[in-house]
């Protein structure tokens, strides 16, 4: 995907085949890792988050459906490199609710996403797209 901002890497991805996700994994991995442009140990905790966010988009909202879709940049400055993706949103549970992005304390996507950044955040509302950001040191 083009931006403008030469600092931008962009793609946006559809749903990943069940049949072998590990594919899929190691194709968003080499991308990302290409698109952080930092030192190794920095390009591997962007590709390494950027993998765990697209799987929870995958998993847990309607990209993962047969249209759906994840749109990921990662963007590059002097001291950081920030990781975003945004989802289709979450349907609505059996409960009435709309599931909303949190680390749980034993493991999970998100656990490991507030492991490698400095920071991760998300913006969003029920049943609209998602979008969690996180930031990485360079």
């Amino acid at each position: 995907m083009r931006t403008d901002n030469p600092s931008t890497s962009a793609i946006v991805l559809g749903p990943a085949d069940p049949a072998d996700p590990s594919w899929y994994d190691s194709r968003v991995y080499s991308w990302a890792y290409r698109a952080a442009r930092s030192g190794q140990a920095c390009s591997d905790q962007v590709a390494r988050i950027t993998v765990a966010l697209v799987r929870n988009a995958h998993q847990h909202t309607r990209s993962g459906s047969p249209r759906g879709t994840v749109e990921v940049t990662v963007t590059r400055d002097r001291f950081q490199v920030q990781v975003t993706v945004t989802d289709n949103g979450a349907d609505q549970g059996a409960d009435g609710w709309y599931p909303f992005p949190r680390a749980r304390p034993h493991g999970g996507g998100l656990h490991l996403v507030e492991r490698l950044s400095l920071y991760w955040d998300w913006a969003g509302g029920a049943g609209l797209p998602i979008t969690v950001r996180a930031l990485v040191d360079r």
